[in-house]
């Protein structure tokens, strides 16, 4: 008896045209469509073993058949020509099913499983687990060999996710042509990871605009899907997942949101826990934002006047949101000690860091502050603009000190959202990561006080809870924001002058652990390309240098290389934007 496998459990109908069934009873949906009876379903139990004993004494035979009619074995025959050239392939595909299998498990550890901190994409898992999605499991593979390549810096192995990347496109693109696939959740993965294969492998100068081109597929999907994928929790988190990713790129590309969109983004809140609706709310702004960019750009709202009022209400909007958050959305602020004088560490910028109870509310906070410098961009260069304006139409010097003040406040607050981002990166890349600090904090017990005695994250770093009802450019205890006084890089550790810090806590200098780079990504893009925050630029730079390498994720080398080449944030998204040629 011999075990074959796992066999297939679909009707005869649709294993005879390689289809997929969906085992409906009494008929599937295949051949409810062909309009033709189902012939029903094998019994999977009995398919699993089957008596192959003559077909193994026949193999025996075979041979000693041949030697008794006096086959030479001088000269090869075909036969044996094609049994020593059988005996090669397997090996091949060996060596590649275990890079398969070793490039599967990264990103199973660092996007899908792992906990808070690893597995904010592991709505996935049971669309994987099903050998009927073919085109999940397709992609799924072309993403974790392209990240597998950059990683060990290996071209053969980008090859061959490139042709998993290729044949995904082909299955995706019959998928999206039908109108029943289109609406499944296998199709929408398989798009979610066509998009993250695109930000992973960025091979050459077309890869922003077919990431952008994901992006719009997706919100397509979305939208024809409707409110049904709402209902289960795949796609749920597919379209929560998608819709930061679309509201993004309308931002940056200053586009409209569609209404069908918007709508969803309204009728989202029905199916969401109370603690998690202000993911949706905050949403609601920065659709809001994203129109409002559109508007700009188009010459809708052209008054400078008007320009300033919009923004100002969007930002209060946002700011009011944010006031009071629930607990697993908040998070707590962890000073850094300093001996001697100096700060213990090199990896964190300021003098202290964010501690946060999983990746998605991280995510939360930071898309929060990139919203809220976007707008305060937009009221600085309005005065600006204003102005250079009064400047070359007054023959008087006239003053206008209310356009002071207010162009000061932006420059303030821009500072302080940037440096908040920059607290973040910590978190993101495990230092300093301990969730018991955030559990006691949670929970209100004395593990999280400021007494440095009672602090437990590693390090011994003096925790003290930053209130979840404060906004974070509210805070009293602002940190210096004197660039000077900062430090420019977050690989060399050695800044650590006393011997009790010197331990295991110390992380590699190459060690990012999680999917945490893959999110923090577009919001150090803005933060350094904050008018105003010139001088995070270079550390935010060997930010993203060490997400590219650690991580695999070459978009994060482009962004590094924009941000050297000290281009603007929108010019990201241009055609004429060349990406880096990464050699391999």
């Amino acid at each position: 008896m011999a075990y074959r496998g796992r066999p297939s459990t679909a009707c005869e109908r649709c294993r005879s045209r390689r289809m997929k069934c969906d085992h409906g009873v009494p008929s599937c949906t295949q051949c409810i469509r062909a309009r033709v009876d189902c012939p029903g379903y094998r019994n999977a139990l009995d398919l699993k073993f089957r008596d192959q004993s003559q077909e193994v004494i026949r193999h025996c035979r075979a041979p000693a058949r041949k030697k008794r009619q006096g086959t030479s074995t001088d000269t090869p025959s075909r036969e044996s020509t094609a049994a020593a050239a059988t005996t090669i392939i397997p090996n091949g595909a060996l060596v590649h099913s275990v890079q398969q299998n070793l490039a599967r498990r990264y990103i199973f550890a660092n996007y899908m499983t792992g906990g808070s901190r690893c597995g904010h994409m592991a709505y996935l898992l049971p669309l994987i687990e099903d050998p009927q999605n073919m085109a999940v499991n397709t992609a799924l593979d072309a993403v974790a060999l392209a990240a597998f390549s950059n990683i060990r810096l290996s071209p053969r192995t980008m090859l061959r996710a490139q042709r998993e990347y290729t044949a995904v496109l082909s299955r995706t693109n019959r998928a999206l042509r039908d109108p029943i696939l289109c609406k499944t959740d296998d199709t929408l993965a398989a798009v979610v990871l066509l998009g993250i294969y695109e930000v992973i492998a960025c091979t050459d100068n077309s890869y922003i605009d077919r990431w952008v081109q994901h992006v719009d597929g997706a919100a397509k999907l979305i939208e024809i899907r409707g409110q049904d994928q709402l209902t289960r929790r795949a796609g749920l988190e597919m379209f929560t997942h998608l819709r930061t990713q679309i509201i993004l790129s309308r931002i940056f590309q200053e586009r409209y949101i569609s209404s069908a969109l918007a709508h969803l983004n309204e009728q989202v809140q029905k199916y969401r826990n109370s603690e998690d609706k202000i993911l949706d709310q905050l949403s609601s702004i920065t659709i809001r934002l994203a129109d409002f960019c559109a508007d700009v750009k188009s010459k809708s709202i052209a008054k400078p006047s008007d320009i300033i009022r919009t923004a100002l209400s969007i930002d209060a909007d946002l700011v009011s949101l944010l006031i009071s958050v629930p607990r697993p959305w908040s998070y707590i602020s962890v000073q850094v000690p300093t001996v001697d004088g100096k700060y213990i560490t090199k990896d964190v910028w300021g003098s202290h860091y964010h501690i946060y109870d999983s990746i998605a509310a991280a995510s939360m906070w930071n898309n929060y502050r990139s919203a809220r410098i976007v707008v305060q961009e937009l009221i600085y260069d309005t005065l600006k603009y204003l102005e250079g304006s009064n400047r070359q139409h007054s023959s008087s010097s006239t003053n206008y000190p209310q356009q002071g003040d207010l162009a000061g406040q932006c420059r303030r607050t821009i500072l302080q959202l940037a440096d908040d981002i920059c607290a973040s990166v910590p978190f993101h890349f495990q230092l300093g990561a301990n969730d018991d600090v955030f559990e006691d904090y949670l929970s209100g017990q004395p593990g999280a006080s400021g007494d440095p005695a009672s602090a437990t994250t590693p390090l011994s770093f003096l925790a003290t809870s930053s209130s979840p009802s404060t906004s974070p450019n509210l805070r009293n205890a602002a940190p210096s924001l004197d660039a000077e006084a900062r430090p420019t890089s977050m690989l060399n550790s050695s800044g650590l002058t006393s011997s009790q810090y010197l331990s295991s806590h110390t992380p590699s200098p190459f060690e990012v652990v999680g999917a945490g780079g893959f999110t923090l990504m577009w919001p150090l893009l803005v933060a350094a390309n904050s008018g105003v925050a010139s001088g995070l630029r270079g550390w935010i730079i060997t930010c993203l240098d060490k997400i590219g390498y650690s991580m695999g994720i070459n978009q994060a080398l482009a962004m590094a290389k924009l941000l050297r080449e000290g281009l603007q944030s929108r010019a990201w998204l241009s055609p004429d934007y060349e990406s880096p040629n990464h050699e391999t």
